[in-house]
């Protein structure tokens, strides 16, 4: 039976949770620009041009003079989770510091309280956070556990999202992954009837409406979980294409976005795959902000794609 359990919820998790929140498989930060003032935007900034060194650096300083803030610990676990993605999946200290400013950021916002619509985000963020990682190392029922930990909050913030642009993305998300996965795991209906419904239409138009957003950071995600999903779900390369070339041009020294616009290339098998393939090579041997494995990795990542 636990063998049972732990294989459906692995399936529907990760429809679900392999792209929500953030701080999925790729994504690169999880605050928006116009929220969280000018120190916080240059971390930002640093996460989208993939300047992770420059990022940490930011965040260091910052967590030296106010250790207990719920943003800055979650920012130093979303650079921590940049650096365990970009080639570091092992590595003891990120995932140890991935881990201890997320149990930082959970305390903070457990004794200060979730009223303001600015923390109530952060906890369904930690969360999801917690979610990913769990993913990540295939501990499944784990995984379960911190999405219902959340699942009140995230309903709490239905219809907010007018009040609270941010909302627009976490509800997006739920509401199409969930949809979703009541559509593809039959055998899942029952459990996911605990959880609010789903609807794939209204999810879609939540992301689409944030790509016109002017606050960078929900452009950048909304295009990017648009790009996943028709990429990796919907199966509709065209419009994954779109989406991915909104993500290159505003960020041309992305090397996960480069990957995945080359991906979605080959799909289409496209003439100008080629100049791509060579123009993220040159971004990788280029970058100073990666060390030598981590290089390696990134360059291993696309002979995959061969």
């Amino acid at each position: 039976m636990k063998a049972f359990i732990e294989i459906n919820i692995s399936n529907w998790l990760r429809i679900f949770v392999s792209f929500i929140l953030l701080i999925s498989s790729n994504t690169q930060s999880v605050f928006g620009q116009d929220y969280f003032g000018e120190e916080a935007n240059a971390v930002f900034s640093d996460l989208y041009q993939f300047q992770m060194l420059s990022a940490d650096t930011t965040v260091n300083r910052e967590i030296s003079s106010q250790p207990d803030s719920a943003l800055w610990n979650l920012l130093s676990a979303n650079v921590a989770w940049m650096e365990i993605l970009a080639g570091n999946l092992e590595d003891p200290y990120w995932n140890g510091q991935f881990k201890e400013r997320i149990k930082k950021a959970k305390r903070n916002l457990k004794r200060e309280g979730l009223d303001q619509d600015d923390k109530l985000f952060y906890y369904i963020i930690v969360h999801a956070f917690k979610t990913r990682h769990e993913l990540l190392n295939e501990n499944y029922l784990n995984a379960a556990s911190d999405l219902n930990t959340c699942i009140d909050q995230i309903s709490e913030s239905f219809g907010r999202e007018g009040d609270y642009e941010p909302f627009y993305l976490t509800s997006g998300l739920y509401y199409y992954f969930m949809a979703k996965a009541y559509d593809e795991y039959i055998l899942m209906r029952p459990y996911l009837m605990f959880y609010p419904d789903g609807d794939l239409e209204k999810g879609l138009s939540y992301l689409i409406r944030l790509t016109k957003s002017k606050d960078v950071f929900l452009k950048n995600e909304s295009n990017y979980f648009l790009m996943r999903i028709f990429h990796d779900l919907e199966d509709d390369q065209e419009r994954a294409l779109g989406f991915a070339k909104n993500l290159v041009n505003q960020n041309p020294n992305n090397l996960i976005y480069r990957l995945y616009y080359i991906k979605i290339l080959r799909k289409l098998d496209s003439p100008s795959i080629g100049r791509e393939v060579q123009l993220y090579k040159e971004k990788v041997n280029s970058s100073s902000q990666i060390s030598p494995s981590q290089r390696t990795h990134f360059l291993n990542e696309l002979k995959k794609e061969n």
